[in-house]
């Protein structure tokens, strides 16, 4: 867009029809559908911003720095995320529930379940990661506080492994005795963070099932309008045969009409001679 339109007024006018078409009356469905939909979008944000949350606290976790007030940060916090994801998925079905009679928000609701999809595979990711790294503390803690129910090596240690171990030795006596002290601690979050795991899966099994029952009703869709197209072109080419009928109808009439002019003007020719 040039200056000189800017002058005219073109980019106001402009802003001014995408600003009418956002104002345009609204039916009560599409208005409580765009309504959840941005509600599930906001929850969606939210679980992000818990996720990126979550996995800076796990990064504290056997360290100096892990105290009491980050597991219970962790803790609360997991679970925050946790109640988000399950009221996200009742709002998501009920979206799709709405979308059923609304066919052009089909669009917007695919892409609704996908951003919400990636938040639960960011936060499947994040629980994974802060169990693997509860795991890995309680062995490494469990090796150095000369434990010997973990201290046999069976393999070559993972880079996970590795960089705890060189956590845990830098730590002081009292920092060593006090993780020791939260070995059974740190084993009922690892427990209870595998129950938010299973319950995760099966989460997705349900999405997986909206998502197969999505696409059989996008498939509906395309089926009946693909119908509605087919019955279109045959009507189409029954108005044409009927206007080509008519067409030929009325040139045999009008050559009809000729001769009976011309039969009628010889009868008077031969009546007046």
């Amino acid at each position: 867009m040039s200056f000189n339109d800017l002058e005219r007024g073109v980019g106001a006018a402009s802003s001014n029809n995408r600003l009418a078409a956002v104002r345009a009356p609204q039916s009560p469905k599409d208005t409580q559908f765009l309504n959840l939909q941005s509600s599930l979008a906001l929850n969606v944000f939210k679980i992000n911003a818990n996720v990126q949350g979550i996995l800076k606290l796990v990064d504290q976790l056997g360290t100096s720095r892990d105290t009491g007030g980050i597991r219970k940060s962790l803790h609360d916090l997991t679970e925050t995320t946790r109640d988000m994801i399950k009221r996200g998925t009742d709002d998501l079905k009920q979206l799709a529930v709405l979308q059923a009679g609304l066919p052009h928000q089909q669009s917007l609701l695919k892409k609704t379940s996908h951003d919400f999809q990636l938040s639960l595979a960011a936060f499947q990711n994040a629980q994974k990661l802060s169990a693997d790294r509860q795991r890995t503390v309680v062995e490494v803690v469990k090796q150095t506080a000369g434990d010997g129910t973990a201290g046999d090596d069976t393999g070559p240690a993972s880079p996970a492994l590795q960089q705890t171990q060189m956590q845990i030795q830098q730590l002081s006596p009292h920092e060593l005795a006090y993780q020791e002290s939260l070995i059974a601690e740190r084993e009922r979050e690892i427990r209870n963070i595998e129950t938010g795991i299973l319950e995760l899966n099966e989460i997705f099994g349900q999405l997986g099932t909206l998502v197969t029952e999505q696409g059989t009703m996008l498939d509906n869709i395309e089926s009946n309008i693909s119908n509605v197209e087919r019955d279109t072109h045959e009507a189409d080419r029954e108005l044409v045969t009927a206007a080509d009928y008519q067409r030929k109808a009325g040139k045999r009439a009008a050559c009809l009409m000729i001769i009976l002019i011309v039969v009628v003007s010889i009868v008077l020719l031969a009546i007046l001679n």
